[in-house]
């Protein structure tokens, strides 16, 4: 991984309509080690949902977050590596309160592996010695999100088809013959590190494995310019570029939609076997994830949280911290469970955590809202097993399309969200949305 082969290297968001600050001050001169703290490594495009469930889950689980890549998240679990990527800047979430911790010299031993990708496209396309998933490791799925190539705001484009990302990011404008108007200047076209996830997503889609990837293969920091380190040096490389004279329509990055801000646009993206391209969204400026949710936009998948599980396949801390660790991963997958009438999501682990609608209510509000951009698992209406693998119909056990569409501010066109409670629910959820869930009519 990464750190095998080179050394290491306030913003606001809304919950429920209170704003909560991150932090710039470090909460602590070392990260706390204790039954209470999860420490985790990977995508760095999944930082939002920790700080939301993160502020649901209050301060009794802390989670102590490194970023090095989708990749080395899950060989610090699978393979049992320290991450020493944040000597002194890892980040720590303690309830609505983020700061920044050190770590050990010797670095962290990991609980859970956030990845963008399953450990079998990193094997195949990163590392072909990470360790595959075995009866003593397990992969939970958590909300999904979109990948999208970027271009500024100012760009003129609006559309990139498969075959051509694949020559852009294949031979970043090397030769005239390999130049795609407008991405035509070597220097404006940005890549991670091909251990990211958001990378490897994007490259599954356009038949481009990480390491063909024109640079990639280059750590950030070295002697390609083009490769950046993480959704916030993508950004900043984006609108600066994108801010140059000239150079708005020939600059062009990869974020996940999550990572898209003011200045920043995804592509429409038209894939191999598609005649029409569609944006994630309805329209270029909306917030609903139509097209991801049933399944026209193709670059989507679920986040992977890899962790140690026992003979019964519940999570296992590694560092005398289990029950913090079925807690904060109780939380990331409840969007996918069935919630019984004054449920307990936290059924799946022993009971743990015990979350009811309400708490699952705010975990879908807090990713749903467009500064997080992820959409819980309860709202989606297709599925698929392997990276941008066929797609089916899915029919979530607990629906939320009403409570994700009304988190993002972005109602469906056609689609009608009725208020209900779970005592009149029988009167006023009839028909095709006779159940009640997260506070309106939605499917059984």
């Amino acid at each position: 991984m990464r750190n095998k082969v080179r050394a290491a290297n306030a913003a606001a968001w809304l919950l429920g309509g209170a704003t909560f600050a991150m932090s710039g001050q470090a909460l602590a001169a070392n990260c706390p080690a204790d039954a209470n703290t999860v420490f985790t490594s990977g995508s760095s495009a999944f930082k939002p949902v920790l700080l939301a469930v993160g502020a649901v889950l209050g301060s009794g689980t802390n989670i102590v977050y490194q970023s090095p890549g989708s990749c080395e998240g899950l060989d610090h679990v699978l393979g049992g590596t320290k991450d020493t990527s944040s000597p002194t800047s890892a980040v720590l979430i303690t309830g609505t309160t983020v700061g920044t911790c050190s770590i050990p010299a010797a670095g962290t031993t990991i609980d859970i592996g956030f990845s963008d990708v399953y450990a079998s496209t990193c094997t195949a396309t990163f590392d072909p010695n990470l360790p595959a998933l075995g009866s003593g490791t397990a992969d939970f799925l958590g909300p999904v999100q979109a990948m999208t190539f970027a271009v500024p705001t100012a760009s003129t484009e609006n559309v990139i088809s498969a075959d051509a990302a694949h020559m852009v990011f294949g031979f970043a404008a090397d030769t005239t013959a390999h130049s795609i108007m407008p991405w035509t200047i070597p220097g404006d076209i940005y890549v991670r590190f091909w251990d990211s996830g958001t990378l490897e997503l994007l490259g599954q889609a356009i038949a481009l494995p990480g390491g063909k990837w024109k640079n990639a293969t280059t750590a950030p920091g070295g002697a390609v310019a083009q490769v950046v380190s993480g959704t916030g040096a993508m950004q900043t490389a984006i609108t600066t570029s994108g801010g140059m004279a000239g150079h708005a329509s020939s600059t062009i990055g990869i974020l996940s939609t999550s990572g898209l801000k003011t200045g920043i646009k995804g592509l429409a993206f038209q894939g191999s076997d598609q005649t029409c391209s569609y944006y994630p969204d309805s329209t270029s400026t909306a917030a609903d994830k139509i097209n991801v949710r049933q399944g026209r936009y193709e670059i989507w998948g679920p986040e992977h949280m890899i962790a140690n599980v026992d003979g019964s396949g519940k999570p296992v801390g590694q560092n005398g911290n289990t029950a913090a660790v079925q807690t904060l991963i109780n939380a990331l997958t409840s969007t996918s469970q069935a919630l019984a009438t004054q449920s307990d999501a936290g059924a799946g682990d022993g009971g743990v955590t015990t979350l009811g609608e309400t708490e699952v209510g705010q975990l879908i509000a807090a990713i749903s809202v467009p500064t997080t951009g992820f959409i819980p698992t309860c709202a989606m209406q297709v599925k698929r097993t392997s990276e941008i693998g066929a797609e089916a119909s899915y029919a979530p056990p607990a629906a939320c399309s009403c409570a994700f569409e009304v988190a993002t501010g972005m109602a469906v066109t056609g689609h009608i969200c009725t208020a209900c409670t779970a005592a009149n629910a029988a009167t006023t959820c009839p028909g095709a949305t006779p159940a009640c869930h997260f506070g309106y009519c939605e499917a059984e």
